[in-house]
């Protein structure tokens, strides 16, 4: 009786070291810029309230039993750390679908699948003082304007694409801010999930003086992908984790977009 009883426990802890140990802590990439409400603080350190999309990503993991270990990289390193499986995850938009080394969701017909991801709308800052009509057309107004971009923005190709003027773009949305405040850029086009994120935060810091046109250039999606040596290893996982965010995901991060933007 004893045996057995000693067999059963030890069966048990092995079994709880064997859960804990499936599940090693996962490598999830972000830019290394403050990007508010996404993503807050520089550089390669994590801060204590790191950021609405910080947050889902960590909330991604958990959703598997999993612990997130978000790595802050400079954004033109983010993509090849994924494909090298120096990440496990990163945001990627559908620029990047075709890469091999990276597996997005997909859906019945093969295509990555828009409902296990967030949106991803392209929206343009300008100054107050040119008095631009809000019905302005983003897609037409710069064609013949300076419109600045975050440096390695991977919408660069499909705006210029679209004939737009491109600027090379500076480092960061302050920098980029701040050269269309001095007069060097006409419009600001920025990523955002959903057109408004970055409407308090920017009101708190220009008051009034910068404005975001309410017609987004263009809109996309973005997912979290997974590097394919991380999927090959945990299918089952991945998918989980993918599913999660496209029904209660979704809903948790509003919330957090919307705790985000409260904070001074």
């Amino acid at each position: 009786m004893r045996f057995g009883i000693f067999a059963l426990a030890l069966a048990i802890a092995l079994g709880k070291c064997g859960a804990a140990g499936a599940c090693e802590p996962i490598r999830i990439g972000y830019l290394d810029q403050e990007r508010p409400p996404y993503w807050l603080g520089t550089g390669t350190e994590v801060p204590a309230k790191p950021g609405a999309s910080a947050e889902l990503v960590q909330r991604f993991a958990a959703s598997a039993g999993c612990e997130a270990n978000l790595k802050r990289l400079p954004v033109m390193r983010i993509k090849p750390a994924l494909i090298s499986g120096e990440l496990d995850f990163a945001p990627m938009d559908s620029s990047a679908r075709d890469t091999p080394g990276i597996v997005f969701p997909h859906d019945k017909n093969h295509q990555p699948d828009i409902a296990r991801a967030l949106p991803l709308n392209i929206v343009v800052f300008v100054r107050s003082a040119d008095q631009i009509p809000r019905a302005t057309d983003p897609a037409k107004y710069f064609q013949d304007r300076l419109l600045g971009i975050t440096l390695g923005a991977s919408y660069k190709l499909r705006m210029q694409n679209l004939g737009l003027k491109v600027d090379s773009g500076a480092v960061d949305i302050a920098r980029n801010l701040e050269k269309l405040r001095l007069y060097r850029i006409d419009g600001f086009a920025v990523s955002v999930t959903f057109p408004n994120d970055m409407d308090s935060y920017i009101a708190q810091k220009y008051r009034g003086a910068v404005v975001r046109l309410p017609q987004p250039i263009f809109t996309d999606h973005i997912w979290l992908a997974a590097s394919e040596s991380y999927y090959a290893a945990h299918p089952a996982q991945v998918e989980k984790m993918w599913s999660w965010l496209a029904s209660p995901g979704i809903r948790e991060y509003a919330n957090l977009l919307k705790e985000y933007a409260e904070l001074p």
